[in-house]
């Protein structure tokens, strides 16, 4: 056993308190880029980043380069085992402070799922999503979704890890495709797209998958409101 002074002792924890706090900094930095990686790659292909996600499972998504093996990863984690994983993104969604017409919503959404009405499932999703991103909103009336999304996003700093941070970055970045400008003339989007499925243009097939896109973008956000109620 070391024999030291009281001064020596006062000095090595210093020194081992110091060595900590840089060694946090570094892993917190390097999950930071992970989740921003994680982000990037979610934007383009519809989904957000659920708020519960495993750090393993962020790990491996930040890691995994073909976009194919990432919709695979979450089709997977969303149906194995009778889908335990999608009846639990149900229950985390009824278990938050959301409106009880919203719970209504989401419970007869999900029994349109489980009887494969998969487009009527997701036209009802979009209306929960709008919902429940105006319990956001300053202005209760004020149904600009995008405006809502940029300015969480913008309220986070720059710089520190923060899964609640990347959450938003993600679903700000799902909300701007979702909401993506359309021009009925033109071809429909090759995703599930707000206009033209509320105003009865789509003729894009709805799956399952899709659904299941919509359900986790409703638990990420309701995971939000728990968090900040």
């Amino acid at each position: 056993m070391l024999n030291l002074s009281e001064e020596q002792q006062k000095a090595l924890m210093e020194t081992v308190n110091k060595h900590i706090q840089e060694e946090t900094k570094k892993s917190l930095d390097a999950f930071d880029k992970t989740l921003d990686r994680v982000a990037d790659k979610l934007k383009g292909i519809g989904w957000t980043l659920p708020a519960e996600l495993g750090i393993y499972a962020i790990n491996v998504i930040g890691n995994t380069e073909e976009i194919e093996d990432i919709e695979k990863f979450f089709e997977v984690y969303f149906t194995q085992n009778d889908y335990s994983y999608a009846h639990k993104m149900i229950e985390n969604t009824l278990n938050t402070p959301i409106s009880e017409g919203l719970k209504k919503m989401v419970r007869e959404c999900w029994d349109a799922f489980q009887s494969k009405l998969y487009a009527i499932c997701a036209t009802s999703l979009l209306s929960v999503i709008e919902g429940v991103l105006s319990e956001f909103s300053d202005d209760k009336s004020d149904v600009r979704m995008m405006k809502v999304c940029q300015k969480h996003v913008d309220e986070f700093p720059q710089d520190g890890s923060s899964i609640l941070k990347h959450v938003w970055i993600s679903y700000n970045n799902f909300i701007r495709n979702l909401y993506l400008k359309s021009d009925f003339k033109q071809d429909e989007p090759d995703e599930v797209n707000r206009h033209w499925l509320l105003h009865g243009k789509s003729d894009f097939e709805i799956e399952e998958i899709d659904c299941l896109r919509l359900f986790n973008a409703v638990e990420s956000l309701c995971m939000v409101v728990k968090k900040e109620n």
